[in-house]
């Protein structure tokens, strides 16, 4: 046996498939396992092994990887791999070496085994040397392997597939070609001319009439050719055969042929059902869109060919984003959706509105889409102008004090009013056009608007209600007490309208209204403010009778004409109304909302809030302007009483803010004073000593006098005199000029404080002289101050607005941080804060302050001490002091009974702009 024999066993282990050589070598029947095959081989006598093993070990070993040599027929030497077919089972190859030991018969005794040793001794030296015959039978192995798989992938494929060589000789085929043209085993085997295939199918009739001979040589011309191509044809039995001619490089053909029978007969079938429906049908390819057939409906609608013709489906959307959010809906159903509404391009070049039904499903074995189409350009016009209408008529809907909520025929919401979602306490965005109204009855019902009970028989009991005759009214309470009175009134073609009307208070009747009234004519009558409407075109006007009771009159009274309107609206609201409506008709303004003053029945004014909206006609001309008025008198008045009191109350601030700025003066004043009366305390001291020198000199003066007159005047008397005199005149030197040093001080202070001047000052000096100013103060206390602060330290500012800070602080500690008869110790710390500012610290050891009043510490008359005097404006004047005269800012730090802390940060260089002190 030279070459190699193939067998391919399935998954589950059994014998499906042998190629030529090995069916010639060892026969072997399908069906069995590997085991059982080469027990039947070795009881056969076909297979032998030296070892005589049995097929089961034979089997085990093979699986295991060892590659068996074994003795074949006539006792040639061969080797048995197996080998896994990727998933598919496994493949035994058998390989017979180059060489052939041929006996002539049966081997048997020595001579066998001379045999065997032959065969193994080859085996082995090749598997040794590495020699190019075993590379060779290597390649064959894998060879035979590849073919062994091509030829089970042949084999297994639906279509049939035969192949001829160069001499147009059968080379290959499958299965299923010899089932298709029911070839005898005779003709097929290797090397069976083409032209014998063809004249026994011819002979037969498969190809139809015609003479044998001239059938093959058509057969045979076409196999000739070099080129591919391909064919479809039907037999003589009914079935439609697809042909496919491919040639060979190296000359010959493969022909390959796909039974289309049953696949004709459905297109045909579904080709008669898509012509057969009557609305547009569409069947379009899933992965790119292309449409693949159309009945004549679509055709004519969309001016597609019945074959599709190349075009996409998203050629027909207007839309393109359409397009792509039906199959975003396709997806999301699971290959299903129903009534899509969109616009497709017709034929005759009109935009159509239709509603598409679209399935998934499998077209000649892809996936596509059927789309049904229904044209709703009709309806949908007709709704569209219908929701134009609702539109308009809503600006009117929101002006009324009534809820309103409008349905069709088929119980979809077409007009509401914000006032019908207060009253059902329905959220603002809920409701949207064409909702059904089971939708709203369940979300009133789930919250209790219907009251207590089920909420599925809430809403069949509402659907009878509105389905059963109208008109009909009802009254229902809230689950908040609020009584609500609704009628329900049919409209033209089944559609209803529904009034709710607030009447806790008080209830109003309707007039009970004709059922082909319109909703406009509906909101109109059943509104509690005025309407009026003006017919642009023609100069008339009307007002209902809730507009002319707002102004005292009854229904014989009412006179509809511009002439009666311009004797009632006062002269003065006349021009400006008229001016207003004419831009607004014009387009010049987009919205018209006046308030216009009417003259009563009964002589008062009354105010009317109007509004006012557009009716258009199909051109856009404004025809008509439809007003709503609400009388708002007593608001206005309302508004003047509040306007009258705010005057009065700015009034009483004004006059509160002169009072407070009068305290601040008087506050101001009384510190001068104090200080005043520092002043002459501190100059009293040098005076009276001058004084008292003065009045030793005098007498003195006098004694000598009288000595030297009547000329007793000893020489020692006049020497004591010199002496005394001189000690006078130095003791009033010395406390003249100190007086004189305090006068000039406390004169400084006082004209920094009456004058508000700014200079430059050293700082250190300057807070001396003020502590001067209050020493009496601070010594009948009996408080110490320390001061800490450079002496080089010169501020630009205004000294006197420095003088009333500290001043007011000094009073604020004496007054509040110490009981009767404690002593405390005062502070005053300051340092510069880099090169601009500078920080003041004041501080005291006294009582301190609570952190609940630190915030209230600077609002002017504040004050804990007011039974004592304290007019609770010191700290204020502090406060304004600096922030505005300074402009620096000021913070507190204090705690019960740990003293009080004022921190003042100012610039060395107040600005030009700084308020003066007043």
């Amino acid at each position: 046996m030279a070459g190699a024999g193939t067998a391919r066993f399935d998954p589950d282990g059994r014998l499906r498939w042998v190629n030529a050589r090995f069916r010639a070598s060892f026969g072997a029947p399908l069906g069995g396992s590997l085991a059982a095959t080469l027990d039947a081989l070795l009881t056969a006598g076909t297979l032998r092994d030296p070892q005589e093993r049995n097929g089961a070990a034979l089997a085990e070993a093979l699986t295991e990887g060892e590659h068996l040599r074994l003795l074949g027929p006539q006792a040639r030497a061969i080797v048995l791999v197996l080998s896994e077919d990727e998933g598919n089972g496994q493949i035994l190859t058998v390989i017979a070496p180059s060489r052939s030991f041929d006996t002539g018969g049966e081997p048997a005794g020595d001579r066998s085994a001379t045999v065997w040793e032959g065969a193994e001794s080859a085996v082995l030296l090749r598997q040794r040397t590495v020699t190019l015959e075993e590379r060779i039978a290597e390649r064959a192995r894998e060879l035979a392997a590849k073919q062994a798989l091509l030829a089970t992938a042949i084999d297994s494929m639906t279509d049939a597939i035969c192949g001829f060589d160069a001499d147009l000789r059968l080379a290959v085929w499958n299965r299923r070609y010899a089932d298709m043209f029911r070839l005898p085993e005779a003709l097929l085997k290797t090397g069976t001319p083409f032209v014998d295939l063809a004249r026994h199918v011819a002979a037969r009739g498969d190809d139809g009439p015609g003479e044998v001979e001239t059938l093959v040589a058509s057969r045979v011309g076409g196999a000739s050719r070099r080129d591919s191509f391909a064919y479809r044809y039907q037999r003589s039995d009914g079935s439609i055969l697809d042909v496919r001619h491919s040639p060979l490089p190296g000359g010959g053909f493969v022909r390959s042929f796909t039974d289309l029978t049953d696949r004709a007969r459905t297109d045909e079938a579904q080709r008669q059902i898509l012509q057969a429906v009557s609305f547009p049908l569409l069947v379009t390819r899933l992965g790119d869109g292309v449409m693949l057939t159309a009945n004549e409906p679509a055709s004519d609608l969309f001016g597609v060919a019945l074959d599709g013709g190349g075009f996409t489906m998203v050629d027909l959307f207007v839309d393109p984003a359409d397009h792509r959010r039906m199959l975003v809906a396709l997806d999301g159903s699971g290959g299903r959706v129903d009534a899509f509404e969109t616009r497709l391009h017709s034929a005759k070049g009109h935009e159509v509105w239709v509603l598409l039904s679209v399935r998934r499903f499998r077209f000649h074995g892809s996936d596509a889409l059927l789309s049904c189409v229904s044209d709703i350009t009709e309806r949908k016009g007709m709704e569209q102008d219908l929701e134009a209408q609702w539109e308009r008529s809503r600006a009117v809907l929101e002006g009324l004090s009534q809820g309103v909520m409008a349905f069709d025929r088929d119980l979809r919401l077409m007009a509401w009013n914000q006032r019908v979602l207060d009253l059902l306490d329905i959220e603002r965005g809920f409701c949207y056009f064409r909702q059904p109204l089971v939708e709203i009855t369940r979300y009133v019902a789930e919250r209790g608007g219907y009251g207590p009970g089920d909420v599925e028989q809430i809403i069949k009991d509402r659907l009878a209600f509105v389905l059963g005759p109208l008109p009909r009214r009802n009254e229902r309470v809230r689950p908040d007490g609020l009584i609500m009175e609704t009628l329900t009134q049919a409209l033209p073609d089944g559609a209803f309208v529904t009034t709710y009307t607030d009447i806790t208070d008080r209830k109003r009747a309707e007039r009970e209204l004709a059922d082909s009234r319109e909703l406009f004519e509906l909101a109109i009558r059943a509104a509690r403010d005025g309407i009026s409407q003006w017919d642009v075109i023609n100069g008339t006007i009307w007002f209902s009778p809730q507009w002319w009771s707002l102004l005292g009159y009854g229904k014989d009274e009412m006179v509809n004409t511009i002439d009666r309107w311009s004797e009632l609206i006062l002269p003065e609201d006349r021009a400006a109304s008229n001016r207003m409506a004419f831009d607004f008709v014009n387009g010049v303004i987009d919205e018209c909302q006046i308030v216009q003053r009417y003259r009563h029945r009964q002589g008062h004014v009354v105010y009317l809030y109007t509004r006012a909206i557009k009716v258009c006609d199909s051109t856009g001309r404004t025809v008509k302007l439809v007003g709503s008025h609400t009388d708002i008198t007593e608001r206005i008045r309302a508004e003047e009483a509040v306007r009258a009191a705010k005057e009065q109350a700015e009034a009483a601030l004004r006059d509160l803010k002169d009072a407070q700025a009068h305290l601040i003066q008087s506050e101001k004043m009384a510190a001068l004073g104090s200080m005043v009366a520092g002043v002459a305390h501190e100059v009293n001291t040098p005076v009276g000593n001058a004084l008292t020198g003065a009045s030793m000199l005098a007498e003195r003066t006098k004694t000598i006098r009288e000595a030297f007159d009547s000329g007793s005047l000893r020489k020692p008397d006049f020497a004591e005199f010199i002496e005394t005199a001189q000690e006078a005149t130095q003791l009033l030197l010395l406390n003249i000029n100190r007086a004189a040093e305090l006068i000039q001080s406390f004169k400084q202070m006082a004209v920094d404080q009456a004058s508000g001047e700014r200079r430059a000052f050293a700082l250190r000096d300057y807070i001396q002289e003020v502590l001067r100013s209050l020493g009496v103060r601070l010594r009948r206390a009996a408080h110490t101050v320390d001061v800490d602060c450079p002496e080089d330290l010169i501020v630009d500012g205004f000294p006197g607005a420095l003088s009333q800070v500290i001043t007011n602080f000094v009073m604020n500690s004496i007054i509040h941080a110490y009981s009767p008869g404690q002593r405390g110790r005062l502070f005053i710390a300051v340092c510069a804060v880099g090169p601009d500012e500078v920080e003041l610290r004041y501080g005291d050891d006294g009582k301190g302050i609570a952190p609940d009043l630190h915030e209230k510490v600077f609002e002017p008359f504040f004050t804990t001490n007011r039974g004592s005097g304290g007019s609770g404006l010191g700290l204020n004047i502090v406060y304004n002091i600096v922030t505005r005269t300074l402009k620096g800012r000021i913070a507190l730090e204090s705690a019960p009974g740990q003293g009080a802390t004022f921190i003042l940060r100012f610039p060395r260089v107040v600005p030009d702009d700084a308020e003066r002190v007043r």
